[in-house]
């Protein structure tokens, strides 16, 4: 036998086996906006948007455990806010949860009860697309329930009054609802119909570039701690040239 056969590795047989088509589609979640309505108004606002925010996120990325840090961005929010929201839906018995070490990370563990305010006979559910969640950071928690409560209005032939939303998003009063309906409306997420004319609600858009950027900058705890503290040093360096100057100025008028 040649002495390269030696050496060549042995061949190796790989079987084919059939494999079921890849799915498609959008990654969703069905959603009871009625009970979750009933949820911001025995729990708190933030405490219900974050009980959605974490079954969307554990949807989309079929994970069992999540940063504080992945709740608290995309909420707007500090890692102790996220912490006492979730001690509140506790306390409410609408979560469980505990701290873990995953792989060096402090993580957090989320189990969910079953929503005893969601009624076996609502007739219209919701199924919301995750990526709609993107848009949260975007917008804010308080505009982007507002949303959500038009949204669970499209079935009442779209009547909807100031103080309604006022009462069922928890927000000041019906002046302040209308400050976040433009809100929605420079968003994109309200618009006048081209043939009718009246005021309708949309599906959030696709992040645009810079949103994308912006995302990736709210996403990035690092470079965020950073700017702040690079801003810190710019506000101190600035108080500092401001007070010799004026020190500088009072000894000379001091002069004789």
């Amino acid at each position: 036998m040649p002495r390269d056969d030696l050496r060549a590795p042995a061949p190796r047989i790989r079987f084919l086996a059939p494999h079921a088509a890849a799915s498609e589609g959008l990654s969703v979640i069905d959603v009871d906006l009625a009970a979750f309505f009933v949820v911001v108004a025995e729990v708190g606002r933030d405490e219900a948007l974050l009980l959605l925010l974490i079954r969307a996120l554990r949807q989309r990325s079929a994970s069992f455990a999540l940063r504080v840090h992945d709740l608290a961005w995309m909420l707007r929010a500090s890692n102790g806010h996220v912490v006492a929201w979730l001690d509140r839906l506790t306390r409410h018995r609408r979560v469980v949860y505990q701290f873990e070490d995953l792989w060096g990370v402090e993580t957090v563990a989320v189990e969910i009860h079953v929503d005893p305010a969601a009624s076996p006979y609502v007739v219209h559910r919701h199924t919301l697309p995750t990526s709609w969640f993107f848009t949260l950071p975007l917008l804010g928690r308080k505009t982007f329930t507002c949303f959500l409560f038009l949204l669970s209005r499209e079935s009442h032939e779209g009547l909807v009054r100031s103080r309604d939303l006022a009462r069922a998003v928890r927000l000041r009063g019906p002046i302040h609802a209308t400050w976040h309906l433009r809100k929605l409306h420079r968003h994109g997420l309200l618009a006048r119909h081209p043939e009718t004319g009246a005021i309708v609600l949309r599906d959030p858009p696709p992040p645009t570039r810079v949103q994308r950027l912006r995302l990736r900058f709210l996403a990035h705890p690092t470079l965020r701690r950073a700017l702040r503290g690079l801003g810190s040093l710019l506000l101190l360096a600035a108080f500092a040239v401001t007070l010799a100057v004026v020190s500088l100025r009072l000894s000379y008028r001091l002069l004789p």
